[in-house]
């Protein structure tokens, strides 16, 4: 597909997008004052909600204690949720602050009154606000579809509005909704972009996915996907920093009389990690370059430099941002004699983070051209002396975070020191240990390498897909 392909795609869907939320928001405008009622939620419903509110916020508590539990409810409606988080935040102890987001302005308008009301009967102990009618997606990602990318999907753009909101939440609840979204991969896109490293994604619907099911064939247009199965929430985390934590089709649900009873119900929770896999392995060789004054005595981690203009326009479609992989510095040939010798720490496979991009926090200035700045994770004595002119292979398989800026230098130590730490980790489990263990371009680094994908014998990349990569390990 060429670029102009692309461009068309990305019209149609965002066509295609814009006539659905249009859709959306005059079918539930219609029906809102139905969904402000009591008739809205029956009695034999709450307990249900009851359950579904009171484990999100179990389970996004486990990382936390004392603060108050920031909850993001996503398609809101009229409220129907928040009675249930103030039920459950009562009995576990906790203070929470709630934000709702509907499409639907007259549904808005009802949560707004409910939320009022709430919060005045038990004194301001809770906050609850509901945004401005809108698009979910639209709201925290800038964007109506985050298409697919290098790092998995589109991380939308930044402004004001979005940055209130940016990795703000312990807890996203997407309850009876996610089934409505036109693109389930945005919205999940959007749901991990709001929460919090540890935060919690929970896909919810108190009738269960048959109820669900039943509504997408009456009525697609409104309801035009099935909740996903497990096998499916896995695959849909592929490329997302989520991993599953729980999922339920039934439980044992406590009713208003304090007896139990089992009940059909629909409850997905994922965890927020500091990492995702790339969508495609990103294989890089060529000469260290003096880089920029960002060395590694500055910022106190071996330091290695590749000019984009190695590898021709390469990495022009590569997002910046801060990837992790594996490094060798290789062992060099002897002038004289055409063997290879080898200072300590070459031919020897190192995780590393690599920032790609132009490096905006260093000196108030950005680089020139986009630089791969990779940062060698080395045991202290490991490394003999500095790498300049000596030839690097990077693989890139896993994104950490987008570029950004600092306030200071100091921030931007800790920042990298952070992001040292969640690589390290990262690195250690699978799938990201086994291609370390597995990658022939890592593991042959005395034997001539031209990557795939272009270059020549001084400087070469390649780019391979990372589920085809991982199939053809055998993982």
């Amino acid at each position: 597909m060429n670029l102009n392909d692309s461009n068309m795609l990305d019209i149609s869907t965002t066509t295609a997008v814009e006539k659905h939320l249009d859709h959306q928001q005059k079918v539930f405008d219609e029906m809102s004052h139905f969904f402000g009622s009591e008739e809205a939620t029956p009695p034999e419903v709450e307990p249900v909600l009851d359950y579904l509110v009171k484990k999100a916020l179990v389970q996004c508590m486990q990382e936390k204690e004392g603060e108050r539990v920031r909850v993001m409810d996503v398609a809101c409606g009229a409220g129907a949720l928040f009675s249930s988080y103030i039920k459950a935040a009562e009995e576990l102890g906790v203070e929470l602050d709630i934000r709702g987001i509907d499409l639907s302005p007259q549904m808005t308008k009802f949560a707004m009154q409910n939320s009022k009301e709430l919060v005045e009967k038990y004194n301001g102990r809770h906050s609850i606000e509901c945004y401005q009618a809108g698009d979910f997606v639209r709201f925290v990602m800038g964007m109506n579809s985050c298409k697919e990318s290098v790092i998995g999907f589109d991380y939308g753009r930044s402004n004001s509005a979005e940055d209130d909101v940016r990795e703000k939440f312990d807890v996203c609840v997407m309850n009876a909704c996610f089934g409505n979204f036109l693109d389930l991969d945005s919205a999940v896109t959007a749901a991990s972009t709001c929460l919090k490293a540890g935060g919690v994604l929970v896909i919810s619907h108190p009738l269960g996915s048959s109820f669900v099911e039943k509504l997408h064939v009456e009525n697609s247009a409104t309801v035009p996907h099935c909740l996903p199965t497990q096998n499916h929430l896995v695959e849909m985390f592929t490329h997302q920093p989520l991993v599953l934590m729980s999922y339920e089709e039934k439980a044992n649900v406590v009713l208003v009389d304090k007896s139990s009873e089992v009940r059909t119900l629909y409850y997905a929770s994922a965890k927020k990690m500091p990492y995702r896999m790339l969508r495609t392995i990103i294989r890089l060789r060529g000469t260290v370059d003096e880089g920029y004054g960002r060395g590694g005595k500055k910022l106190g981690f071996p330091t290695a430099n590749l000019p984009s203009s190695l590898f021709v326009d390469a990495l022009e479609d590569v997002p910046t941002g801060v990837y992790m992989g594996y490094a060798v510095i290789e062992p060099s040939t002897s002038t004289t004699t055409g063997d290879k010798t080898s200072k300590k720490g070459r031919g020897v496979i190192h995780k590393a983070v690599v920032n790609v991009g132009y490096s905006p926090t260093f000196d108030g200035s950005e680089n020139k051209e986009k630089i791969v700045e990779a940062h060698l994770i080395v045991e202290k004595g490991a490394m003999e002396g500095d790498f300049y002119g000596e030839t690097m292979r990077l693989a890139l398989s896993g994104f950490l975070r987008p570029e950004m800026k600092f306030p200071s230098f100091p921030a931007l130590i800790q920042a990298i020191t952070n992001d040292v730490q969640n690589a390290k980790d990262s690195l250690d489990v699978h799938p990201y240990v086994k291609f370390a263990e597995l990658d022939p371009f890592l593991h042959r680094s005395e034997e001539e390498w031209i990557g795939g994908s272009g270059g020549n014998e001084v400087a070469s990349y390649e780019f391979e897909s990372s589920l085809i990569f991982s199939a053809r390990l055998g993982l």
